[in-house]
């Protein structure tokens, strides 16, 4: 426990404080507003007279910020949170400092606006202190002595205008477009010898105070009083450059266009390959040595593919005269790129503002001298457009490419078997995940970056088939901060932290779906304290929708976006997938309540369940068809014709179907002459016209993960094998090197929803799963289906478990060893028989069993 009082924020002077602006509400003037897209520089010297033994540095601003020690960068934050819940950042500073003076730097950006990673203050002590802020709270050690490092007035300060601040945003929900003139900036203000005197001494934001007596009884109003650790591990970067030049061009300049159209609609010229020394050395992203020269009518412009899509920072290093600049336009995409003909000689990039699906640029005017420009924010690159003006001495490019970040993620999990195609499927939605991870779960790296309540079910379970115990703080953190969106109703934000508005649009089934993420984060990592922190969340979510149920326990007609997939799925009156949903987000609820010893609560919550299935099977169940239909009418009670996997698969999941008509419904929503794939604007703005009678709506691929989990689990991964073959086979043979959030490239094409295949073909192929909370006991159900063999890796918190599965004249042998000292049981998928061989692993981990199918006898 710390004796000192906490550090206070601290901000520029320049920005004044108003004492009384807590009563901006009740004045009605509402909240402050400072002017977006600001910049700001601040710097502290420390003098030591020792070499350090131990020093730590945490930090955290109102935005986003990038720290220094003498000119080395120690860290970027905070991660995306609530103000509410500001996270703050801590790091190792012992090897970046030295005897004598030493600065200590922070950039910082402001953003003054909500984006799909920034959530800003609204009301509280924004009227009275605005928007920014600086927090820092370190201890330096050295062999004599021992000083605190805090934000305070000892803070020199200063808004630096070398960023245009008048730049559009990228799209609707990013930041702004980064213009960046080096010139404008100070010369070695990250050393410690620089003189900022002429800077701003810093204020320290507080306000109010002065006793019982004074006003308000003496309410002292300071920012961000709440402070949390980050949470998550640092990021993990690396260097990575481009896989080829797909051509070089000149460009007419045209100063007059707006720089967010400038790259895009210049004229390409032909000509301009002799403009560039080295070609080869463009895809170099250190250690090169290209000259690009323009001319007063023609720059340089070249268009580089990085051979799939990475996520990271544009990086170029140079030596300039001054005065050069370089704009980088990154996109996951190209016009054409998925067309049978496949991509032209003269293709660019280009504008694309729906959906926000503009490619992410930046640009930068170079000083004299050596130099590295990176941009702030990372983005999603596959095809890199670079133009060179202003550069008629030339300008040497040294170094070319993206600064890589990702989450620090271990790749401990693995699969292969006997057909190329699950290989491959495997080995790309493991990828999609990882480029879908930085300081959350993010949908898409390009479009949004936000992270989706709905989205985290998945990507959670496929995290633990290819990355283990790694991504339990990430899953964690999530957990916390979709609890932290909830509104007075109950109702969760359908994406948090960002710029979900409070009361703007809603999903409710995502909020079901954070309450199914904490059931399985519970049974994989046994971190039983996060549930006990979300639970009393849980509860009051759960609440929400009890209170629209009608008599028969089922919610009518939901309000709000009843989102589900991107698909035409029903969802009006008493809609089946969406009730099936909420009994499979009780019967969580119930397992959670009960490893937290709340076992009147437990009992409730199954009852609720067992009644809202008992409807469920009354009614929605067509007999003359042999299926569930989507919706009934709940004025007449009468049955509407659509049939969608949706349903079925949730009932299947969540709603025990009776074998008696599982046979029946898994027989229709797998025949391939029924399934349709139907429109859902705006992500499949086209789809086939479905048949109500004798068609079945087929889940896109976020709900196929439901559809593949029902059908595992009712012994049919063969059938959910044949799916996966069916829908993904197309979409890898035509080059994609991550899953798209369709299964056509009309929208995201690195969308972590879905990437399910990873899941299903560990989980369920290898059959490796938690039998308590944690893995203190692990279940093995192997499943070949129609491999002729396969094998694994699936880690878990207690060691790794490998997989071999062998094809045998009459069944498959499969081969298990798991962490020594476990309990490891042999189990029995469905649909299979146990045949002979070890029930229980022996003491050093390893098992052997043979199954067959079960109809075989």
């Amino acid at each position: 426990m710390r004796l000192n009082p906490p550090a206070p924020f601290i901000w520029s002077p320049r920005q004044p404080i108003d004492p009384r602006g807590q009563l901006a509400d009740p004045r009605g003037r509402g909240a402050r507003k400072e002017k977006p897209n600001r910049w700001f520089l601040f710097r502290r010297v420390v003098t030591l007279s020792d070499v350090p033994t131990k020093a730590e540095l945490s930090i955290t601003v109102d935005g986003r910020y990038v720290a220094f020690v003498n000119g080395s960068e120690i860290g970027r934050g905070p991660v995306r949170c609530s103000p509410l819940f500001q996270r703050y950042d801590t790091w190792s500073i012992d090897s970046h400092l030295q005897i004598g003076v030493n600065a200590i730097c922070v950039l910082i950006h402001t953003y003054g606006v909500d984006t799909a990673f920034y959530e800003g203050v609204k009301g509280m002590w924004n009227p009275v202190f605005g928007e920014g802020g600086l927090w820092v709270d370190g201890q330096i050690t050295t062999q004599s002595e021992s000083q605190r490092l805090i934000s305070d007035r000892a803070w020199r300060c200063i808004e630096t205008h070398a960023w245009e601040q008048a730049t559009p945003r990228i799209n609707h929900g990013l930041g702004f477009i980064e213009s960046l003139d080096a010139n404008l900036l100070p010369d070695s203000w990250l050393e410690p010898d620089f003189d900022d005197a002429a800077w701003d001494e810093a204020q320290i934001l507080q306000a109010g105070g002065g006793g019982p007596e004074a006003f308000f009884g003496g309410l002292e109003v300071k920012p961000f009083p709440t402070l949390v650790p980050r949470g998550i591990p640092p990021m993990r970067y690396g260097l990575e450059g481009a896989k080829r030049v797909v051509w070089i061009k000149g460009q007419r300049p045209d100063p007059s266009l707006p720089i967010e159209r400038r790259l895009y609609e210049e004229a390409l010229l032909v000509g301009a390959e002799d403009a560039v020394s080295d070609p080869k050395g463009l895809l170099k992203p250190e250690q090169t040595n290209v000259t690009i020269k323009t001319t007063s009518e023609q720059d340089v412009s070249f268009l580089l593919d990085f051979g799939r899509i990475i996520t990271g920072r544009p990086r170029v290093s140079m030596i300039a005269k001054g005065g050069e600049m370089i704009e980088i336009a990154c996109s996951e995409h190209l016009p054409g790129e998925w067309d049978p003909a496949g991509l032209t000689a003269d293709v660019r990039l280009t504008r694309t503002p729906l959906l926000g699906l503009d490619a992410h640029i930046c640009r930068y005017i170079a000083r004299p001298g050596e130099q590295i420009f990176e941009r702030f924010e990372w983005c999603a690159i596959r095809w890199m457009q670079v133009v060179i003006r202003n550069a008629p001495d030339g300008v040497t490019l040294t170094g070319l490419g993206a600064k890589t970040e990702n989450y620090p993620v271990d790749k401990r999990g693995s699969f292969t078997c006997s057909d190329p195609f699950l290989n491959q499927l495997w080995a790309t939605g493991a990828y999609t995940l990882e480029m879908c991870m930085h300081d959350g779960w993010e949908d898409c790296p390009s479009r949004e970056q936000r992270q989706w309540l709905g989205d985290a079910t998945v990507e959670n379970l496929v995290g633990w088939a290819a990355f283990g115990p790694s991504i339990v703080p990430l899953n964690a953190k999530f957990l916390c901060q979709a609890a932290e969106s909830q509104r007075p109703d109950g109702l969760t934000q359908m994406f948090a932290p960002g710029d979900h508005h409070t009361d703007r649009l809603l999903i409710p089934d995502w909020t079901l779906q954070w309450i199914l993420n904490a059931g399985d984060h519970y049974q994989h990592s046994g971190d039983l304290a996060t549930i006990e922190t979300i639970l009393p969340s849980i509860q009051k979510a759960l609440a929400w929708f009890e209170r629209l149920l009608a008599d028969n326990g089922l919610i009518p007609n939901m309000p709000y976006w009843h989102f589900m997939d991107w698909a035409g799925v029903g969802r009006h009156g008493f809609a089946a997938a969406l009730n099936a949903q909420l009994v499979g987000a009780w019967k969580v609820a119930a397992a959670l309540c009960e490893a937290c010893d709340m076992g009147r609560a437990a009992a409730a919550y199954r009852a609720r369940a067992l009644k809202a299935q008992t409807a469920l099977h009354d009614l929605h169940w067509d007999e003359r068809r042999g299926v569930y239909v989507d919706v009934l009418d709940p004025a007449t009670g009468k049955q509407e014709l659509r049939v969608s996997q949706h349903a079925n698969a949730a009932l299947m999941l969540w709603g025990e179907m009776p074998d008696s008509r599982a046979a029946s419904a898994i027989a229709r929503i797998t025949d391939a002459a029924r399934l349709t794939f139907t429109a859902a604007p705006p992500i499949a703005n086209s789809g086939e016209t479905l048949d109500p009678e004798s068609g079945v709506v087929l889940a896109n691929t976020f709900y196929s993960h439901f559809v593949y989990e029902a059908l595992a689990e009712r012994g049919e991964l063969g059938a959910a094998i044949e799916l996966m073959r069916a829908r993904f086979g197309p979409m890898l043979a035509r080059g994609a090197t991550t899953l798209w959030e369709s299964f056509e490239p009309t929208a995201s094409l690195c969308h972590a929803f879905s990437a399910s295949p990873t899941w299903q073909l560990s989980r369920r192929v290898l059959g490796v799963h938690p039998l308590s909370p944690g893995y203190l006991s692990i279940g093995v159900a192997p499943n070949l289906a129609n491999l002729d063999h396969a094998s694994g890796v699936f880690p878990t918190p207690v060691g790794d478990v490998h997989v071999e599965l062998t094809r045998e004249a009459d069944g498959f042998l499969a081969r298990v060893q798991g962490p020594a000292g476990t309990a490891l049981h042999m189990m029995t998928a469905a649909g299979l028989r146990h045949i002979s061989g070890d029930l229980i692993a022996n003491s050093d981990g390893f098992a052997q069993a043979r199954y067959r199918r079960a109809s075989q006898g």
